[in-house]
């Protein structure tokens, strides 16, 4: 494999990534799965969901306004077809009825997201990713 193929693996992978956050943040959940291969799981609260279950659980939230920031996404690429990811995220939410700007107390949350990528047909998607909360407000 040659640098140009890692650095356009790389990108594609971490594009795929990026674009997962800002869907969330836009409350675009029904394009969700086109960003995840047919068999893509998302993990969060160390439960493992088909992104349909996944959806359906965001769609019970409240209508907070969320704000990921993230890292750019370490990739290490596995094979031709097949890459992980490492990013670091911090999760800014306000649930109140203000219109912006928000008042801010600080990150909601600070995690990690563990990914897997697969290269099929249609591009480079996410078939597994886990959230992993490392600090959290305290209440």
């Amino acid at each position: 494999m040659d640098q140009l193929e890692i650095l356009t693996i790389k990108d594609a992978c971490q594009s795929v990534s990026l674009r997962f956050g800002r869907l969330q943040d836009d409350r675009r959940y029904v394009d969700l799965p086109e960003l995840m291969t047919p068999d893509g799981t998302y993990t969060r609260l160390g439960e493992e969901l088909a992104i349909a279950d996944f959806i359906a659980w965001v769609k019970t939230m409240p209508p907070n306004n969320t704000r990921h920031f993230v890292t750019s996404t370490e990739i290490d690429i596995v094979d031709n077809n097949t890459a992980t990811g490492l990013t670091y995220y911090t999760l800014y939410l306000y649930g109140g009825d203000e219109e912006p700007p928000y008042p801010l107390e600080g990150p909601f949350v600070v995690g990690e997201y563990r990914e897997e990528f697969a290269r099929t047909a249609d591009g480079w998607k996410i078939k597994s990713r886990e959230a992993r909360i490392i600090f959290r407000k305290q209440k």
